[in-house]
């Protein structure tokens, strides 16, 4: 890798676009003074990051802009770019050239570019160091900045070295570390007190979600067993309901069976009595058998008093009379029609209106007899004399045992009608139990139905529960669907065990449900800061093996590179003046740090290596750097640069007049050895020495125009030699 070229653009004096490209391993930049030619090498050190404004000679940013002339306006911006070639992959870029480039504007923002793409100012700091040009700047010599090294403290000096053997990016990377070591230890407390935090939190909802979880749990095993239940009950009822509907079949078919029979038994019954109660024919036969008894007490009480005259010679009387016969018999006749009718409407048995029927045959039969055989003439009067009562009385005595055959008759058939109506009353009793038998299992019937229709009721209200019941869980419709899961469970166990759980949900009461959703994010959150803290505390320890890694690395790539530079070091200080020697040395110093704790005092000690230098000039008696000369330093100082160039050769020094200070013998030894040096890195001298310019293989000359801006004239000292010698 090697600097190709420098394009200025509007930085300070280089109002235009100025290049100057690096062709020979050593070139020389020359001018008068105040021609611009120290802004070149400010432009390279601006280019790589340089942030203090006093080393870039200025105030503000402002002031590295082309502030115009009258000649030429101003500009409002200024760019620097470096390119530099990279075909060996130094820089860590796949890119053959690689271009660094900056940019400031009037309002002082800055852009920093690497082959056109913006990059932080972190990156750019970063890079210089892997290519060993670190902040500072050890390989940009300023011009009156030749002896800074010496003046340097210890501990800077130290820090030099150590950027200059390219320690820099392990510095960069341990600071970075470090950083990242505060920032994790920060995370680390940050991360812990949140855990804290959040761990009492995360159990209580822990309790919360665990207990929502198990009433969800229970709530869905109720949800099942209600189904279960339900579909059981369901088929309970529909099973009560079709053994009632069955049950209730027989007894409504009984209960019509009942009705008609009732109806039935009532008909007969209120037909028999209509029948007894107004007819009474026992009554008129015992009336008719009164008057045939009355009229025989007559016919006897005659009788009597016949034979009381007959025996005395008394008065005739008259003979009877064959109307009073006739009169009788039509009575009697009209008596037996009358019972006759009343038997042929009656309902009574058979065997009982023949016998009456046989008995009106007899009466007619013995009132045939009489009207027939005691026909008397109806003439005048019979005349009563000792015989004279004999006819009467014989009339008379036929008379009364006609009548008493009559009145006999009569009685049987009063028995006989007496018997009739005794069976006919003792039928409507008969009737009348059986009507209320029937009227008793009519009773049992509508019982039976009552308590049929009052399990109906009840049937309808365990419906009623079973549909609320059913819709309060969620559901329409029945259960029908719902699967058996408790086969061996009986269905009052079941309920019961359902009124349990039912009294455990409102023992656990009821949980927010975000309860959960919040538990879950909180677990979660938990989970990740744990896993936070387990990554932090693995960087912390990884971090922390890298600062020691990184350290040790430091410790051993300076020693290393130490004893080389010191070696270089007193080589250089020998052939610079003719002799003499220079040494490097490590020394230990403390340093104090204020506590920054509130209400703590003291300060804490630490120890850092600087170095120190000590110079042994020849033929002089001088020990210590204060006491040498400027040019004397100034050529110290090149020994020391030089001897770091050789160990770690840079990609390119810049070297700002750094040989102001010498003599024509010094110039001629600085000479040879930039030629020695040039062999390990690019040059670029900024100079007024003769021996330095003949030295150079380019040569830049430098000048200002009337119109205040640096111009660049540029020539090759091999073909200047050329067209000389012609």
């Amino acid at each position: 890798m090697y600097l190709k070229k420098l394009e200025i653009s509007g930085f300070k004096s280089f109002a235009k676009t100025t290049v100057l490209e690096f062709p020979s391993r050593i070139v020389a930049v020359v001018g008068p003074n105040g021609s611009g030619k120290s802004n070149i090498a400010e432009s390279i050190r601006w280019v790589l990051g340089e942030q203090s404004m006093k080393m870039l000679r200025g105030k503000k940013g402002e002031d590295l802009i082309w502030n115009g002339s009258a000649e030429t306006p101003r500009m409002g911006k200024a760019s620097v770019t470096l390119f530099f070639d990279n075909r060996d992959g130094a820089i860590p870029i796949e890119f053959d050239e690689v271009a660094l480039g900056r940019k400031i504007f009037r309002d002082g923002s800055n852009e920093y570019l690497l082959n056109g793409s913006a990059v932080r100012l972190k990156d750019v700091v970063e890079l210089g160091a892997r290519l060993g040009l670190g902040e500072a700047k050890h390989n940009l010599i300023g011009q009156g900045e030749v002896d800074r090294i010496l003046l340097a403290g210890a501990r800077d000096r130290r820090e030099m070295l150590e950027e200059a053997l390219g320690l820099r990016v392990y510095q960069l990377k341990k600071n970075e570390a470090e950083r990242k070591l505060d920032a994790t230890v920060r995370n680390l407390e940050q991360v812990e007190g949140l855990l804290r935090e959040i761990t009492p939190h995360l159990k209580f909802l822990k309790t919360q979600a665990r207990r929502a979880e198990m009433r969800g749990e229970m709530t869905r095993e109720l949800a099942a067993m209600q189904a279960v239940y339900f579909v059981r009950e369901e088929r309970a009822i529909a099973a009560d309901v079709s053994a009632a509907a069955k049950a209730a079949a027989p007894l409504l078919e009984k209960r019509d069976l009942l009705k008609r029979e009732i109806r039935k038994a009532e008909q007969e019954i209120v037909l028999a009595e209509r029948t007894l109660a107004p007819a009474k024919p026992e009554e008129r036969i015992v009336s008719k058998l009164g008057e045939l008894q009355e009229r025989r007490r007559e016919y006897e009480r005659e009788l009597g008093r016949l034979e009381g005259k007959r025996d005395a010679g008394a008065i005739a009387r008259p003979a009877a009379r064959p109307d009073d016969m006739r009169d009788l018999g039509n009575e009697m006749r009209q008596f037996i029609n009358e019972v006759r009718a009343v038997i042929e409407d009656e309902e009574d048995s058979d065997a009982l209106r023949a016998q009456l029927r046989a008995l009106l045959e007899d009466i007619e039969s013995v009132l045939d007899d009489a009207e027939g055989g005691g026909r008397v003439s109806h003439g005048g009067e019979s005349h009563v004399g000792g015989g004279e009562f004999d006819a009467p009385i014989r009339a008379l005595q036929e008379k009364l045992a006609l009548l008493g055959d009559e009145i006999a008759k009569a009685e049987q058939l009063d028995v006989a009608m007496r018997e009739a109506s005794r069976t006919g009353y003792e039928t409507i009793r008969a009737q009348d139990m059986a009507l209320r038998a029937l009227r008793d299992q009519e009773r049992e019937v509508m019982l039976a139905l009552e308590r049929l229709k009052f399990e109906e009721g009840r049937l309808h209200e365990r419906e009623e529960v079973y549909a609320h019941e059913w819709r309060e869980m969620g559901h329409d419709g029945t259960a029908a669907g719902a699967s058996e899961d408790y086969p061996d469970m009986p269905q009052e166990e079941l309920r019961r065990k359902i009124e349990r759980m039912r009294l455990k949900l409102e023992e656990i009461g009821g949980i927010d449900e975000s309860i959960a959703k919040e538990y879950e994010e909180t677990e979660t959150r938990h989970a990740f800061l744990e896993r936070e803290l387990g990554d932090l505390k693995s960087a912390h320890a990884s971090l922390k093996t890298l600062i020691k890694e990184l350290d040790t690395r430091v410790r051993q790539d300076f020693k290393e590179g130490f004893a080389k530079i010191k070696s270089e070091f007193h080589d250089y200080f020998k052939i610079i003046f003719n002799g003499g020697s220079a040494r490097l040395s490590i020394v230990r110093q403390e340093t104090s740090d204020k506590e920054a704790s509130e209400g703590m005092e003291g300060e804490e000690k630490n120890e850092e290596e600087g170095i120190e230098i000590d110079v042994d000039l020849p033929r002089k008696r001088i020990k210590g750097l204060a006491m040498l000369s400027g040019g004397e330093r100034a050529l110290t100082a090149v020994a020391l640069l030089f001897a770091i160039a050789a160990v770690n050769p840079p990609p390119f020094l810049v070297l700002d007049e750094t040989d102001a200070a010498l003599d024509e013998a010094n110039s001629r030894r600085y000479a040879s050895i930039l030629q020695e040096l040039a062999k390990k890195t690019q040059l670029v001298v900024i100079t007024h020495n003769r021996e330095t310019m003949q030295c150079a293989g380019v040569l830049y000359g430098v000048t200002m125009g009337d119109d205040g801006t640096s111009r660049l004239l540029s020539l090759k000292l091999e073909d200047a030699k050329e067209y000389t010698n012609r």
